[in-house]
C-alpha cells in the first residue's frame, strides 16, 4: 500500500473517530482520494481505529408499522423525538430532534432544559423553519410521528401540530414503534456526545449544531444510495439537491416484514 494512501486514511479516521473503515473509505473517496475499502480497513485496524459495533435486532410488527407510512420523497414522514444529554454542573438537558424520514436529513438537534410542550414546540418550529430554509414552502403537511410522551399529548403541542401536520403517536418501546430516531439518538450518542465534555449548556448547544452540520452534509448514509449503485450520499444530497436512491434498506425490509407477518395472520385465520 502507498504511504500517501496510509497518511490519508490514517488522518480522515482520526479527525472522524465515531466512523467504520467503509464511511471513512467513501469520505476518502469523496474528497478525491482513491481509497478502496478493503485499504481503510488494513490501514484502520493496524493502528487500532476500527470501532466496536452492537449487532441491532430487527422487530417485525414494528416493520409492518413502518410499511403503512413509508415516504416516497422528503417532507412527507417526520419523526421527533427527545433524548438526555448530561452537562457537568448543569444535571441533565434535553436534545428535542427532528428528522426527515426518506432523506435522514436532520432537521432540528435543539438542546433545551426540559421537554416541556413548550420546549418542543419551539424545536418543531426550527425544523420547519430549516425544511423551507431549504425546500421552500411545503405542499402539504407531513406526517409527524412522536410516542406518547406528555410533551407530545400536552394540549400545547396538540393545538399547534393541528393544522400543519398529520400528527401520528405511536406507543413508546411498543413492537409498531417506527424506530428510525432511536437508532440515530444512538449515533448522536456515540458520534457526538460521548466524544464531548460539555463546559456549559451555549458549549453543548454550539457542538450539536456542528455535528448536525456534519450528519446532514459530510456524513454518508448507508440507506442513501444512487439507484445505479456506487457509494452511499449523505442526506443533504437527497433533501436539498434531489439525488435520486434505490429503495432504501429500510423499505426493503420493512415489505418483506410486512408480507412475512400477512403470511403469518392468514395461517391463524
Amino acid at each position: 500500500m502507498a504511504p500517501e494512501i496510509e497518511a490519508i486514511v490514517l488522518a480522515m479516521a482520526r479527525a472522524n473517530p465515531w466512523y467504520g473503515y467503509k464511511r471513512i473509505a467513501v469520505m476518502c473517496r469523496r474528497a478525491d482520494h482513491a481509497v478502496k475499502n478493503r485499504e481503510a480497513y488494513r490501514v484502520m485496524k493496524a493502528h487500532g481505529l476500527l470501532p466496536k459495533r452492537k449487532p441491532r435486532d430487527a422487530a417485525i410488527y414494528q416493520a409492518s408499522k413502518l410499511y403503512e407510512l413509508l415516504p416516497q420523497g422528503p417532507n412527507e414522514l417526520w419523526q421527533m423525538d427527545v433524548t438526555y444529554v448530561h452537562i457537568p454542573g448543569h444535571s441533565w438537558w434535553y436534545a428535542v430532534t427532528v428528522i426527515d424520514y426518506y432523506s435522514r436529513y436532520l432537521l432540528a438537534a435543539w438542546l433545551t432544559p426540559s421537554y416541556s410542550a413548550i420546549d418542543v414546540t419551539a424545536a418543531l418550529d426550527r425544523a420547519r423553519a430549516e425544511a423551507e430554509r431549504r425546500c421552500g414552502s411545503l405542499k402539504k403537511p407531513p406526517f409527524l410521528v412522536t410516542d406518547n410522551g406528555s410533551s407530545f399529548i400536552a394540549k400545547r403541542f396538540v393545538k399547534h401540530v393541528k393544522d400543519d401536520y398529520c400528527h401520528v403517536r405511536i406507543q413508546y418501546r411498543t413492537p409498531t414503534q417506527l424506530g428510525l430516531l432511536e437508532r440515530f439518538h444512538r449515533t448522536l450518542k456515540q458520534e457526538e456526545v460521548y466524544w464531548q465534555l460539555y463546559e456549559s449548556p451555549s458549549h453543548a448547544r454550539e457542538s450539536l449544531v456542528a455535528f448536525r452540520e456534519r450528519y446532514n452534509e459530510q456524513r454518508p448514509h448507508w440507506a442513501l444510495v444512487p439507484p445505479e449503485g456506487g457509494d452511499p450520499v449523505t442526506p443533504v444530497d437527497v433533501y436539498v439537491h434531489g439525488q435520486a436512491i434505490g429503495i432504501p434498506r429500510w423499505q426493503g425490509w420493512a415489505r418483506g416484514a410486512k408480507a412475512k407477518l400477512d403470511a403469518m395472520m392468514e395461517e391463524a385465520a
